[in-house]
């Protein structure tokens, strides 16, 4: 289906606090995490209950990462939001499609995927769109991807994009992700998601029927083009999430002790420019990685931890919804993987004609280190091609 002009979002705070959190101007994803609404249970928890395999949750605090495994076929899938550090993976999936896949998925002949195009799908704006990528965890490779883009002259409407490696088809990963998408789109407020497939594409309708079916929606198909069918689901009332009100939980005391040395460990994401462990003596561990749709939930419970502490500094001024615009910057979040929660921050922002750099670390992971390599991170992501060149005083 088609991909159409795919976006991306960043975060930013203007040097440390979270202290006056409710005089901050709020992105609306924050404001449902403050007042809450009704839950719909998500449709991706049930299309995989025909297939050999179970689902594994190992951060309580995502919405969207999960393990799938297939005991049967020593299978397992890491299924999370796509994020810049795709780049390569996007290019090697393109490359390893056949030429029937990537007609299908362009609605055209497509022979190559310049680096813009790259871009265009890896540098999501996740406060308009959504991409979510499931990766085999044996090889660190793509194995689907599935997303939706709004419409610029309508952003209650978003068109609609799967794809599935054929070595993955048949084991209900086209089902999941697209079910996924489907549940981002009632969350965040489409009203209306479509698909154009070309003629012929039989076994892609019916999926999309099936799980369209499943998520309530009221189907359209148009065939009135002579080479595309066009599938609407019409999805109704936006569904809300409720929000945790539980604050992040951290188990490291201030202290004035020397930082630890840690280790930079890359061997989990050899494919990653972005991704790295740090690992220190005392067992810590600290996962460092571009920023998701998927870190909603931690950004907020990271900015209550500086709420409830009363701490008195200078707010932050941009909204966390900025952290999440790839666009026009670029974040990396620090994750104490012990508690599955952000501890810390770096963000890059990009003006018309100037640029700042921000670090925001927890009080209880100060000290360590973590916010110098954050800081040098963020600074190379942007002296680099990851943000398009422009003219700029940083």
């Amino acid at each position: 289906t088609s991909t159409a002009a795919l976006t991306e979002s960043v975060l930013d705070s203007d040097n440390t606090c979270y202290s006056h959190l409710e005089k901050i101007p709020m992105a609306p994803w924050l404001r449902w995490h403050s007042h809450g609404a009704g839950k719909a249970r998500p449709i991706r928890d049930e299309v995989l209950a025909a297939y050999s395999c179970r689902i594994e949750q190992q951060h309580p605090h995502s919405e969207w990462r999960r393990d799938i495994v297939y005991p049967e076929k020593g299978l397992r899938i890491e299924v999370r939001p796509m994020t810049p550090d795709d780049d390569q993976r996007e290019a090697e999936f393109f490359e390893a499609q056949t030429v029937q896949e990537r007609t299908r998925r362009f609605l055209g002949l497509q022979k190559t995927l310049r680096p813009d195009i790259i871009r265009s799908l890896t540098h999501l704006n996740f406060g308009r769109d959504f991409a979510i990528v499931a990766v085999d965890r044996a090889t660190d490779a793509l194995a689907g991807v599935a997303r939706y883009c709004r419409l610029e002259s309508d952003e209650t409407v978003a068109e609609l994009g799967a794809a599935v490696l054929q070595n993955y088809q048949r084991l209900g990963l086209g089902s999941y992700l697209l079910a996924a998408v489907f549940d981002a789109a009632r969350k965040d407020g489409i009203q209306t998601l479509r698909a154009e497939m070309l003629k012929g594409n039989r076994e892609a309708m019916r999926m999309a029927e099936k799980v369209g079916r499943r998520a309530g929606a009221t189907l359209h198909l148009d065939r009135s083009d002579p080479d595309l069918d066009t599938l609407s689901f019409g999805l109704g009332e936006q569904q809300r999430r409720r929000a945790s009100t539980k604050a992040s939980k951290t188990h490291h005391d201030k202290g004035t002790s020397p930082p630890e040395q840690f280790k930079v460990d890359d061997s989990r994401h050899p494919k990653s420019l972005w991704r790295h462990d740090l690992v220190f003596p005392s067992g810590l561990r600290i996962e460092i990685r571009p920023a998701d749709a998927d870190d909603r939930e931690r950004i907020f419970l990271f900015a209550k931890v500086f709420a409830d502490a009363g701490v008195k500094e200078k707010a932050p001024g941009r909204t966390a919804q900025e952290l999440l615009n790839f666009r026009t910057g670029f974040t990396l979040v620090a994750i104490d993987m012990s508690v599955d929660t952000i501890v810390g921050i770096g963000h890059f922002h990009r003006g018309t004609d100037w640029s700042c750099l921000n670090v925001l670390m927890a009080p209880s992971h100060r000290g360590l280190g973590i916010s110098d390599f954050l800081a040098e991170e963020v600074l190379s992501a942007a002296r680099s091609d990851v943000l398009e060149p422009r003219r700029a005083t940083l």
